[in-house]
């Protein structure tokens, strides 16, 4: 586009990418959520197990939506530059190396009983553990087509197609409720709680098959010159992008993970809580990871296009969206939060011990929105290794340790779980930032150039 690039003008571009993203994210957590509300109904149990079976999956897909964040800098940057063929090639590395590291996890989740009996610190609670294990052992099914669909959207996001996932997920969505409801509910065909992982599966498949069927019949096929052998060869790009990817999103998700896992420590319904508070605010953490994501192509492409100060200024109007997102997150989640804790459970424990810890997890959203959108805006950039090093060390160094002593020394419990992980997301977010709109945007176009200009042998 050889028109001036405005901070109005990008707004209007980033607005116009984010809203199909938007509703995207939002439609797939329609997947977990409605999962949680058909089991959670079942029993404490299920619930629990279901949140337990949930954050198993999560820090094990975090590793595959990691590797696939490297695509976040390399297939927009080579698609600004006019290298097509390349972004083909950087999806299929992405893709089949991910599905090869699968196989090992696979043998995990299949044999989880193992540390989940280490975990765990019921003794007199085995149905948990029985629960959570035949809900991963049927998810293992899911996973392929799930790497596909994280990979291969990328793959039209590069190209400014964004609104292909909505459509998709606009037929899945409705489909997955009423699976969920037959398959766990249904009284004669119904199968209780083995049918919500079931449907979830199903419904993995079925997007990822839309998916490659709009590519094949419809758009997305300017940069695919076919499958090549290439795809297994050089993979030092790919990790070089996909390891600190890995460890900036394993950090931010094993440390909401945590949270979980020491909830459990408290009993049943404060496990049961957290599930649902976890659940909440997964949900919405979609608007600001929709506009990182936009922000993140945009600032790629002109990146690869040679134009540094056109990324400048749609580095800025990133970080200026992700605080009025996070602010209007912030005002949703408190004026609602005693209707949300009715949707999530009938019991009054839970129901009080969630609607006391969401005034705080509000508050959050705000630091959480800065840091989604800066954090994608420094894969955009290329500069991974920087988030990883600035959400690891505060995650693990600073977060955790507050949340431990909060909940525990001073047993303020699920809040002082939230307190820690929120002041840890107030430091990542400024310092994310700091780092975005302050970077020698010139250094960046020319290692764009040079690795742009590097062959496929």
């Amino acid at each position: 586009n050889k028109k001036n690039v405005t901070f109005l003008s990008e707004l209007k571009v980033l607005t116009h990418y984010s809203i199909p993203l938007i509703i995207t994210f939002l439609l797939e957590q329609i997947f977990s959520i409605v999962c949680t509300i058909s089991v959670g109904r079942l029993g404490k149990n299920e619930l629990g197990a279901c949140s337990l079976a949930s954050m198993t999956a999560t820090i094990t897909l975090a590793i595959f939506e990691g590797i696939a964040t490297s695509l976040d800098t390399l297939c927009p940057q080579a698609y600004g530059a006019g290298k097509y063929n390349y972004v083909g090639i950087h999806i299929q590395r992405s893709f089949f190396f991910s599905l090869f590291l699968f196989i090992p996890f696979a043998f995990l989740w299949w044999n989880s009983r193992i540390f989940l009996l280490f975990l765990i610190p019921f003794e007199d609670d085995s149905n948990l553990i029985d629960l959570t294990v035949l809900f991963l052992r049927i998810l293992i099914i899911g996973v392929p087509p799930y790497i596909g669909f994280e990979n291969f959207k990328r793959f039209l996001q590069a190209q400014g197609i964004f609104e292909i996932t909505t459509y998709i997920l606009f037929i899945c969505a409705p489909i997955n409720v009423f699976l969920t409801w037959f398959l766990v509910w249904h009284s004669k065909f119904g199968l209780g709680y083995i049918g919500a992982p079931i449907a979830t599966v199903i419904n993995f498949w079925l997007m990822f098959i839309l998916l490659i069927l709009y590519i094949i019949f419809i758009d997305g096929k300017l940069c695919w010159d076919g499958f090549t052998l290439k795809a297994f060869q050089n993979w030092d790009t790919l990790l070089n992008f996909a390891i600190p990817g890995v460890i900036m999103l394993e950090a931010e998700n094993l440390s909401y993970e945590v949270l979980t896992l020491l909830a459990s420590y408290f009993g049943t319904a404060e496990l049961a809580a957290q599930s649902a508070a976890s659940t909440v605010a997964s949900l919405t953490y979609m608007m600001p990871f929709a506009v990182g994501i936009a922000s993140s192509t945009r600032v790629a492409n002109f990146i690869g296009a040679k134009k540094a100060n056109q990324s400048k200024i749609s580095c800025k109007v990133g970080i200026v969206s992700s605080i009025f997102i996070g602010l209007l997150n912030c005002s949703i989640l408190y004026f609602s939060r005693f209707q949300l804790a009715s949707v999530f459970s009938k019991d009054d424990q839970v129901k009080s011990l969630i609607t006391n810890i969401f005034p705080l997890i509000s508050v959050i959203q705000i630091f959480d929105s800065i840091n989604s959108v800066s954090g994608s805006i420094l894969r955009g950039q290329g500069q991974q290794i920087k988030g990883c090093i600035i959400n690891f060390s505060i995650y693990y160094f600073v977060a955790i340790p507050l949340s431990v002593m909060f909940a525990f020394y001073f047993d303020w419990q699920l809040i002082g779980l939230w307190l820690g992980i929120g002041i840890g997301l107030f430091l990542i977010a400024a310092i994310q930032s700091w780092f975005a709109m302050n970077v020698d945007w010139e250094m960046l176009v020319s290692k764009a150039c040079e690795r742009n200009e590097l062959k496929f042998t």
